[in-house]
């Protein structure tokens, strides 16, 4: 019986997956979603060569991005995170979808790494001040984008803030990354949201839960508790319904064909400075490394199909 409790319809059945759920708890007054983020903030780190304050950063970042991206319903929906800032780190991107996919970058990846007590990464310090916007494109006209000054730089505090703000959504945001020597070890969060009709009650309740002591998020993946009973144990709702579950993954949708359009934009004139190189010209995606290696006849070609 506990195992199907605990499981969220969707979610992946392997140990150790990285996935999301969703679901609705204190008489369907509360949307609830949680997620574990280890190996895709693993691989961000990776990929993007990342010093322990800016992982620390990318991956609180990216989490809050996926657990905000919840609520996108269709498959080509899209949304895009943006933090440009002051700091260190000068800023960072996000963006992902409803398939559970997200690539990230961060301006800075490599930046002094500095704590504002033992064991605590000063994250805040690395982001500064700055601006969080948020654009969703679900297939409208015009895609909805939302603003907010950065009020903390911790990016829990600054994803409530933009919730609060721009989209009037009472929210609790817990975002955590745990470093080690060997690169992150945990990494996770969670989002309590009010639906309509919650009263004063349950207002007070979740208050008295965040305020309570309740543990980190970090701490909790270290005691092998997945996103379903991080949820159980923060709401304490015997009745709480998961509604889904969603492996996550970091994986970026750059091509070839992405690329070449991206040449098609520098306009006639420069691709034909860049044909007379006998080397060719070599483009890189800023979210993933990968390169993709344009040839002469490849820059021909796309002059004479401007023609």
């Amino acid at each position: 019986m506990e195992q199907s409790f605990y499981h969220a319809p969707g979610a992946p059945e392997e140990p150790n997956q990285d996935y999301l759920v969703i679901a609705t708890a204190l008489e369907g007054k509360v949307r609830a979603v949680a997620a574990r983020t280890t190996n895709l903030c693993t691989r961000a780190t990776i990929i993007h060569d990342a010093s322990p304050v800016a992982a620390a950063a990318l991956g609180r970042f990216m989490t809050g991005t996926l657990l905000i991206a919840s609520d996108l319903k269709n498959d080509t929906d899209k949304m895009t995170v943006t933090i440009h800032s002051d700091g260190p780190i000068q800023g960072m991107t996000a963006v992902t979808g409803t398939n559970g996919n997200i690539k990230a970058l961060c301006v800075e990846p490599i930046v002094e790494t500095t704590r504002h007590a033992p064991g605590k990464l000063d994250i805040a310090s690395a982001v500064g001040n700055g601006m969080l916007t948020v654009i969703k494109d679900t297939g409208l006209k015009e895609p909805y984008v939302g603003s907010v000054e950065i009020v903390s730089g911790e990016i829990a505090e600054d994803f409530a803030y933009y919730l609060a703000t721009s989209e009037q959504i009472h929210s609790i945001v817990s975002l955590g990354v745990l470093v080690d020597a060997n690169g992150i070890r945990q990494a996770g969060g969670y989002l309590i949201q009010l639906l309509p009709g919650a009263d004063e009650e349950t207002i007070e309740y979740l208050e008295k839960r965040i305020h309570g002591g309740f543990p980190d998020v970090t701490f909790l993946l270290e005691e092998d508790l997945g996103p379903e009973k991080i949820l159980d144990m923060f709401l304490g709702d015997p009745n709480i319904k998961f509604l889904e579950g969603r492996p996550l993954f970091y994986r970026c949708d750059c091509s070839r064909e992405r690329m070449l359009s991206a040449l098609i934009t520098l306009g006639r004139s420069d691709i034909e400075e860049l044909s007379k190189d006998p080397n060719g010209v070599e483009l890189a995606c800023h979210f993933c490394n990968r390169k993709y290696q344009f040839g002469e006849k490849d820059l021909t070609d796309l002059i004479s199909d401007q023609e």
